[in-house]
């Protein structure tokens, strides 16, 4: 069996630089990977903003090349940074014929393993509130049911029991979605969204690029917390696409 890709350690993957002593351009004139850099980057309130991985990809090397090359411009003084959005890389060993299907592939794979522990959290999830509900009349009775409760939950969940209750969501594509959709972006068109951001703020779980200090204040805010969550993102790439559409229209 062919092995087309191997996993490389979890890295965070996003870094922001900053430089002090030389300029940019530079180190960039002696320095590879520093010149990939400003091609890969965006300025960002004169931090340059960079995908780490891609800078790799682009010149060949790895993604741990490119870390201890900013960890030596570090030591020199030259710069400053910080990495955040940790993820899991991988690099192609064996390309395919069909560079797509390796491509589907790897997706269906990694949205198995995301409905795999998305499953157990619910389980999770329902097992505390069910422990939570339990009603008596005296405290110590109430603490020992509800021990009891989790207890046959936990048991049930270790003995491969696959009916244990879990909190059903909509699979179905919900009328107003996607027009609820379309209103939040038309209404913040200075962010930019990526379909699970989107389906987040629908379910009312923040992110760092998207707080719940300042996202909860929108009514949209854990609107369709009923609807699974695969079905908004469905739903919110398409209004990204559509709206992508109808911008390119205006423009010409």
């Amino acid at each position: 069996e062919v092995q087309y890709l191997r996993m490389l350690p979890q890295i965070n993957v996003c870094c922001t630089l900053n430089f002090h002593k030389s300029s940019p351009n530079t180190l960039a004139a002696r320095n590879i990977i520093v010149a990939s850099i400003l091609k890969k980057s965006h300025v960002k309130q004169g931090l340059h903003v960079f995908d780490i991985p891609a800078v790799a990809s682009s010149i060949g090397v790895a993604t741990t090349d490119v870390l201890a090359e900013i960890q030596i411009l570090k030591m020199k003084g030259e710069v400053t940074y910080e990495m955040k959005d940790p993820a899991f890389c991988y690099t192609i060993l064996e390309v395919p014929k069909e560079i797509c299907s390796l491509s589907s592939h790897l997706t269906k794979w990694l949205a198995e393993i995301e409905t795999c522990k998305v499953r157990k959290l619910d389980i999770m999830s329902s097992a505390a509130v069910a422990a939570i509900n339990v009603s008596n009349t005296s405290e110590l009775s109430s603490g020992v049911t509800q021990t009891q409760s989790l207890q046959s939950r936990i048991l049930d969940y270790f003995n491969g029991d696959e009916n244990c209750d879990i909190p059903s969501k909509t699979t179905q594509n919900c009328s107003f979605l996607r027009a609820d959709i379309k209103v939040f972006l038309q209404s913040n068109r200075q962010a930019k969204f990526t379909p699970r951001a989107i389906a987040r703020i629908m379910h009312g779980v923040g992110s760092p690029a998207f707080p719940n200090s300042v996202w909860s204040k929108t009514h949209f805010w854990g609107r369709y917390m009923s609807v699974d969550f695969s079905v908004i993102m469905e739903a919110a790439q398409t209004e990204l696409l559509n709206c992508v559409d109808r911008n390119a229209a205006l423009a010409t």
